[in-house]
């Protein structure tokens, strides 16, 4: 089940010295503590994650938000990290960001333009470096994908659109997906049960016709955007990437689209972290923005910074990759600091060989 943001206090009572860090203290009793917060705090081989995520709540989020210390120590644990990744990748997009108590929670700012974003997260992340991996399935189970539906008409009917600070300006529903962890970009099901049609299963094209988004006043939500990597696994390989220095070695590997665009024909990739020089990981790889072409307010095309785009006209679903380094599948290996390098080499070689020769692993 995910938290209703509207419940949020806007105080959280802690006072003032305790919010410095997220770690070093806690507001709350130990077993009131969230299992993956406890877990992100204790295990030696997080210590880039939290080291990143101490770094930007300090730079960023402490002052804009004294509650967000209360949330990302208890149940909200899953959304506040959310927040905190979409913070850092929209501030990478040279947005203005502006993280309030309320929903939706973040106000974006570029170039004359203004959006705002709603974060929600959906089902359970595997406790640990989980692999998030992307690559192609072709339909999701039908408890999850009728979980996820059920979220976005939840949001659509909370209206956030209609809060002072987000009238009159695009709104954008951003997703963490945890239930869709082997998917390339957006799932099929969440393409369909958007923008409707024939791929839609016969109970469902009954329900919604048009899809989500001709919906009833779904035309205020601008664009739904979908991700599937805010998760300790991408905090620990920026965070080792920004600190070399960690109590493991991290081995990144999967697909990504080949240096000549084909997304039909990908190509395997794996690298030790934080030993590719200038080339490194960046906060929207992964990340899908789907565009609602009955927007009442559209976004501007690549404007929200999103690693690719979807529109859908005329029944045709186009999308736009974003340059550079473009993954569709990661999974991050942990080992040892006193691994050897001739082992850690050659175990690159492998995946990297793996990944080609069975694509589907």
């Amino acid at each position: 089940m995910v938290p209703d943001s509207n419940n949020r206090s806007n105080t959280s009572g802690i006072p003032a010295d305790a919010v410095r860090d997220l770690f070093q203290q806690t507001a709350r009793p130990e077993r009131q503590l969230h299992p993956r917060f406890c877990l992100l705090r204790d295990r030696a081989e997080f210590a880039p994650a939290r080291s990143l995520v101490s770094k930007l709540h300090g730079a960023r989020i402490r002052d804009m938000r004294p509650d967000y210390f209360q949330h990302f120590q208890g149940e909200d644990f899953d959304t506040a990290l959310f927040e905190l990744f979409l913070v850092a990748l929209f501030e990478a997009a040279d947005h203005r960001v502006d993280f309030r108590p309320d929903v939706p929670a973040l106000l974006l700012t570029k170039g004359g333009a203004t959006a705002a974003v709603d974060a929600l997260t959906v089902g359970t992340p595997v406790i640990g470096v989980e692999p998030q991996l992307t690559s192609p399935r072709p339909t999701a189970s039908e408890p999850q994908f009728r979980g996820l539906g059920d979220i976005l008409f939840q949001r659509l009917h909370q209206r956030g659109w209609r809060a002072p600070h987000a009238e009159g300006h695009p709104f954008v529903l951003a997703i963490q997906d945890f239930d869709h962890g082997r998917t390339q970009g957006a799932p099929s099901a969440l393409l369909h049960f958007l923008y409707g049609g024939s791929g839609m299963s016969h109970e469902l094209g009954e329900l919604f016709p048009d899809g989500f988004f001709g919906h009833q006043e779904a035309e205020h939500v601008s664009g739904v955007l979908f991700c599937n990597d805010a998760t300790i696994a991408k905090f620990n390989r920026l965070g080792q990437e920004e600190h070399a220095a960690s109590a493991a070695r991290m081995l990144r590997h999967g697909a990504c689209l080949a240096d000549n665009g084909d997304s039909s024909t990908p190509t395997g990739y794996a690298y030790e972290v934080g030993q590719r020089g200038t080339q490194r990981e960046q906060w929207n790889e992964g990340t899908v923005l789907i565009h609602n072409p009955f927007a009442l307010h559209p976004l501007p095309p690549d404007w929200l910074g999103a690693s690719a785009e979807l529109k859908c006209k005329d029944g045709q679903t186009t999308e736009c990759l974003a340059r550079g380094f473009h993954p569709f599948s990661s999974t991050t290996e942990l080992l040892r600091q006193d691994a050897p390098t001739w082992w850690v080499d050659e175990r690159k070689r492998f995946l990297a060989q793996e990944q080609v020769t069975h694509p589907s692993a």
